[in-house]
């Protein structure tokens, strides 16, 4: 048969009816073997996850307690405020001035709150830093009742702070009082010259350098500075007296900067009754006329896991440091 006439299109029968072949398939690639995570590396992971959930915990935390440990309070209560650092100015713990002040300032403006705890466990500090809170607390005396409970020591700032609230309850062996004033001045002259060290100090001012520790105080220094001790000294007798409603004559036989045993001191009027914390709870629930089991409110903000982080990292409190400033701060009258 002619097949050049055919239909390109149409293919002969025979050739319709065979299989055509099927269309290649791709070779399938074969997964390659997992590894195994190593021991190490699990247990780096691990700690990992645990270090985030350890930040976010905190955070969680510092966000409850950044306006106070005791905003969970209820009914009324007593705010409770520690002071159990040196107290002085630049940011140092429980001591520094603003950080007492806020404190106060919270209280007052709680209504919650119906009096004020003051624990303190202090030797004292700087004459203004103590100063500061000294006027804080006789200022908030008059808006709410303040009392003290006094840990260990209560001396000289501290106890100046003490003596405006309106009760101080103390242990049998506090140290209470130190009524006085002191300035220590460092010499460190010859120690430098044995090492063969020499400062140059310009001034304009006689007096510029005064209280320097590289040489030591003229006559004259001495004499200015034993006039502002002075001056000083009958600052705190003031202060004690319209706090304690004695007479300044009264205080200054007192004022020896000697510290008393919680007892003598009661007996010498420095303080009113003997007891511990839960008694001077109990005191600062009578006079806020609080019924009942009083709530306890703290403004203080701790991180629970500081100490955590520090030890983790490997990060070293610098707190007890001590530098040029430091130094200087130890000079002033306290």
């Amino acid at each position: 048969m002619d097949t050049y006439g055919q239909d390109p299109g149409t293919q002969p029968a025979s050739a319709a009816a065979q299989p055509q072949p099927a269309p290649a398939q791709p070779a399938q690639s074969q997964p390659a073997p997992r590894k195994r995570m190593s021991a190490g590396a699990k247990w780096a992971l691990g700690l990992g996850a645990a270090f985030v959930l350890l930040i976010l915990g905190s955070c969680v935390i510092s966000v409850v307690m950044l306006g106070g440990a005791g905003d969970l309070a209820m009914g009324d209560s007593i705010a409770v405020i520690h002071i159990s650092d040196t107290i002085q100015g630049g940011g140092f713990g429980s001591g520094d001035p603003e950080y007492v002040l806020d404190q106060l300032d919270q209280a007052l403006a709680d209504t919650r709150v119906k009096s004020i705890l003051l624990r303190i466990d202090s030797p004292g500090g700087t004459v203004a830093a103590s100063q500061e809170i000294m006027l804080g607390v006789r200022r908030a005396r008059e808006m709410k009742p303040v009392v003290t409970s006094v840990g260990d020591v209560c001396a000289s700032g501290a106890y100046m702070v003490a003596s405006q609230s309106d009760e101080i309850i103390v242990s049998p062996g506090s140290t209470v009082g130190s009524i006085g004033v002191i300035i220590s001045v460092a010499n460190i002259e010859e120690l430098l010259s044995k090492v063969g060290v020499e400062f140059t100090t310009l001034t304009q001012g006689e007096f510029k350098d005064a209280g320097s520790m590289y040489r030591s105080l003229t006559a004259t220094e001495t004499a200015m500075l034993n006039e502002q001790m002075s001056l000083i000294q009958d600052q705190f007798v003031a202060d004690v007296a319209t706090g304690r409603g004695m007479s300044e004559a009264d205080v200054r036989e007192l004022a020896t900067g000697w510290a008393w045993l919680g007892s003598e001191a009661l007996d010498l009027g420095l303080v009113d009754s003997i007891g511990n914390y839960n008694d001077a709870v109990d005191r600062a629930a009578e006079l806020g006329g609080i019924q009942g089991e009083p709530g306890i409110v703290s403004y203080e903000y701790v991180d629970p896991l500081a100490g955590f982080y520090r030890s983790l990292l490997g990060v070293a409190s610098g707190a007890g440091d001590i530098d040029a400033g430091t130094l200087e701060r130890m000079q002033l009258p306290r």
